[in-house]
């Protein structure tokens, strides 16, 4: 980024000011950061694309919602996760049909005791994982997961939160230690 680009920040303000054309600065700035995010939960091209565009639109919208405590880039990465993950479930759901069912679907109701022990042990700590994670900041939270979940180096994460790597290492480290602590913590 040359230093005559403006900052995210001017972008914003100036977008929050009536200068909406602006917005395809960070649309052209945070393209491949959400094409990567929904590349984790997508293979369709097309579905892709309109993913991507759909989670810029949501952006846009909730623009006003961004507060400044951490990276723009950040925002959106969350944003973007959130709205894939919520994609997959819509997916999910509908994906189950009623007409699906057997006439005699009450044997295929599975209830808690039928599960495997396993089974619940890693929903619970799935669960714990996602709690612990949620009280992590952004800012320290989604560098920790395109290392370790999404397996990118640090100067991809540099590139795509335009954040020098040193503040990302530093960032991933604090995040683990805060994880740590939380899972300790039983939540």
């Amino acid at each position: 980024m040359e230093s005559t680009d403006p900052s995210d920040t001017d972008i914003i303000t100036r977008i929050r000011a009536g200068e909406k054309e602006l917005y395809r600065l960070l649309m052209e700035r945070y393209a491949s950061l959400v094409l990567h995010v929904v590349s984790r939960f997508e293979t369709d091209h097309h579905l892709k694309t309109e993913m991507a565009h759909d989670i810029f639109l949501k952006a846009y919208e909730r623009l006003d919602s961004f507060k400044g405590n951490s990276a723009f880039s950040s925002w959106l990465y969350r944003l973007g996760q959130n709205h894939c993950l919520d994609h997959n479930r819509r997916k999910k759901h509908r994906n189950t049909l009623f007409t699906e069912m057997p006439d005699d679907h009450s044997a295929e109701i599975v209830d808690e005791a039928s599960v495997p022990d396993d089974a619940l042990d890693e929903a619970t700590a799935s669960n714990r994982l996602r709690k612990a994670l949620d009280k992590i900041s952004d800012n320290c939270t989604v560098p920790l997961l395109m290392k370790y979940r999404d397996g990118m180096s640090y100067e991809a994460i540099s590139k795509d939160l335009q954040v020098p790597v040193g503040a990302l290492k530093v960032r991933v480290h604090r995040a683990r230690k805060e994880l740590k602590q939380h899972l300790e913590q039983k939540i």
